[in-house]
C-alpha cells in the first residue's frame, strides 16, 4: 500500500472514531515526527466533521527537560496551530503541562536523590508524562477520555512487547495500565516512518506545524545529517525527548546535534554523560533503601550538591534555562527534609 493510500485510510480512521463516542480527546503532542504527524492528520479529519459534539485538547508535554531546540520548535508549533484554529471556528484547545513541583526531573534526582533512570528503573514516565494527564483530566472534570497518541508498532521491539501484551482485539485502540476510565488511540501505530514524513512534508502543508523545519532538526540529530531522500526526510533515525535521558545510552542525539553546529548544547551533553557514568558508583548511594531494605539506596548529599553545582554551571555556559527557580527552592526544601 502507497503511503498516499494509508495516509487517507488513517484519516478517515480519525474521523470515524471522533464520531462513533461522546468521550472527551486528548491529543498527545510532544513536537517530534510521530506526534506532529497524528496532530496534522486529526486537524484535517475534524475539518471534514460538520458538527463538533465533545471537546478535543491538544496537549503539549513541557517536562521542563526535553532538548531546548526541539521544545522551542514544538512551542511555535503549537502557537501557529491554535491561531490557525480559532480561524477556521474548530473547538480545538491548545494547552501545556507540566509535571508537578515535586516530581520535576531536578527535584527528584538532585533534591530527593533518585538516581538517574535506566531501563530497569524508569521511574521518570509516570512523573513527567502520566501524571500530567491525569491531573489536566480532573482540572477539566473528565470521567473518561480517550488520548491520541503517536504510537508506531515498528518503532521499537520493546514497544512491540508492550502493545502486544495490552491489546484488546482491536490494534489501534487499547486500555491505558492501571486506567479503567482511559483510552489510547493510535491511528498511526501501521505507518513506517516513510508514511510519517510524507504526511509532515506534503506539498500542500501550509507550514502551519513546521514540518520542514523538523524534518531538519531530526537530520541534524541523525547520524547523517547531511543525507537526505528525495522526500527531503532525514536519512537516519534520530529520537528526541528529555535531553538528560540515561536510558538512551551515550547521549547520540545531543552529540549529533552539536555536530551538526549547535555547540550551545555541549554543556548539557557533559551534564548528561556525568549522570549516567556516576549514578551506579556504589560511594555516591547510600547502603540501603529509604525503607531499611539491603541494597543501594538514594544518592549520597555530596553527590546532589556537586549536581547542582555542575547543572548551574552548564545553564552558564550554554545560555540556556535549565532549571528555574522554583526547581532550586523544592531542591533546597528536600535537603532540608532530609
Amino acid at each position: 500500500m502507497s503511503s498516499q493510500n494509508r495516509i487517507a485510510i488513517a484519516r478517515d480512521r480519525i474521523r470515524r472514531a471522533y464520531l462513533d463516542d461522546e468521550i472527551p480527546w486528548i491529543v498527545g503532542y510532544s513536537g517530534g515526527k510521530d506526534s506532529t504527524a497524528v496532530l496534522k492528520l486529526t486537524a484535517q479529519a475534524l475539518a471534514e466533521v460538520s458538527t463538533y459534539h465533545k471537546p478535543v485538547t491538544v496537549m503539549f508535554w513541557d517536562t521542563g527537560v526535553e532538548v531546548p531546540c526541539a521544545a522551542e520548535l514544538a512551542q511555535r508549533a503549537l502557537r501557529n496551530f491554535a491561531g490557525e484554529c480559532t480561524k477556521a471556528d474548530m473547538p480545538i484547545e491548545t494547552i501545556a503541562v507540566e509535571p508537578r513541583p515535586q516530581d520535576r526531573f531536578f527535584v527528584k534526582v538532585i533534591g530527593r536523590g533518585y538516581p538517574p533512570p535506566t531501563d530497569k528503573f524508569r521511574w521518570c514516565t509516570d512523573r513527567l508524562r502520566i501524571n500530567p494527564v491525569s491531573d489536566l483530566l480532573k482540572r477539566k472534570g473528565h470521567r473518561k477520555a480517550s488520548v491520541v497518541v503517536g504510537v508506531r508498532a515498528v518503532e521499537s521491539s520493546a514497544r512491540n512487547l508492550t502493545l502486544a501484551e495490552n491489546t484488546n482485539g482491536d490494534r489501534f485502540w487499547r486500555r491505558q495500565n492501571g486506567f479503567a476510565n482511559r483510552y489510547l488511540f493510535m491511528p498511526i501505530i501501521d505507518f513506517s516512518v516513510d508514511d510519517v514524513w510524507a504526511v509532515n512534508l506534503d506539498e500542500g502543508d501550509d507550514c502551519v506545524l513546521r514540518g520542514p523545519e523538523v524534518a531538519d532538526l531530526y537530520a541534524q540529530a541523525s547520524d547523517c545529517p547531511l543525507e537526505r531522500d528525495k522526500s527531503g526526510a532525514p536519512s537516519k533515525p534520530a529520537r528526541f525527548g528529555c535531553w538528560v535521558c540515561t536510558v538512551a545510552k551515550h547521549g547520540v542525539t545531543l552529540r549529533n546535534l552539536i555536530n551538526s553546529g549547535r555547540t550551545e548544547l555541549s554543556p548539557l551533553l557533559d551534564f548528561r554523560m556525568w549522570l549516567e557514568q556516576e549514578r551506579s558508583n556504589p560511594k555516591y548511594r547510600w547502603a540501603k533503601r529509604r525503607n531499611g531494605d539491603p541494597g543501594p539506596g538514594p544518592m549520597t548529599m555530596s553527590w546532589r550538591v556537586e549536581a547542582l553545582e555542575r547543572l548551574l554551571r552548564a545553564q552558564e555556559l550554554s545560555g540556556l534555562n535549565l532549571v528555574s527557580e522554583t526547581e532550586i527552592n523544592a531542591i533546597h526544601e528536600e535537603w532540608e527534609r532530609e
